[in-house]
């Protein structure tokens, strides 16, 4: 008894117990396997690939840049923006960078207003009392001394 496949192929029953499959048949359902694979990956070759994003890696030039930018004041969704990644990624790769970008922020801050404490204007008079108060915690509404 002979079936037709379709796409050319036949199936030969020799008897009722066994069956085989003409040569030509073979082929073509190799080539039907091969198409459902690339179209339907199997669950093993899913959980192979790697997805995301490729890691970032800071460039000394970056580095270089994230410092200069704490120093001079921006923040750090500013500086995310400008070097296109997320702030977590920031924080977790230029970590240094950020820390004495502040610290540098702050000691010019600092200098700055000494300067200013070291005039003899109202702004002076106002920023001795602002160090006096942030550094050494002088308050004006301290309790007089008995006496």
């Amino acid at each position: 008894m002979t079936l037709a496949l379709g796409g050319g192929a036949t199936l030969e029953r020799q008897s009722s117990q066994e069956t085989r499959v003409h040569p030509h048949a073979r082929i073509f359902s190799r080539a039907r396997k091969k198409q459902q694979k690339e179209f339907f990956p199997s669950v093993m070759e899913h959980l192979k690939r790697k997805g995301g994003r490729p890691p970032h890696e800071p460039s000394p030039t970056d580095r270089r840049l994230v410092e200069v930018l704490t120093a001079e004041g921006l923040s750090q969704h500013e500086i995310c923006s400008i070097l296109a990644v997320t702030p977590k990624t920031l924080r977790l790769r230029y970590r240094e960078e950020l820390d004495r970008g502040s610290a540098r922020l702050e000691a010019s801050l600092a200098m700055h207003l000494y300067r200013l404490a070291g005039g003899k204007s109202a702004v002076a008079l106002r920023a001795i009392k602002f160090i006096l108060k942030a550094r050494f915690g002088w308050s004006e509404f301290a309790p007089r001394p008995p006496g």
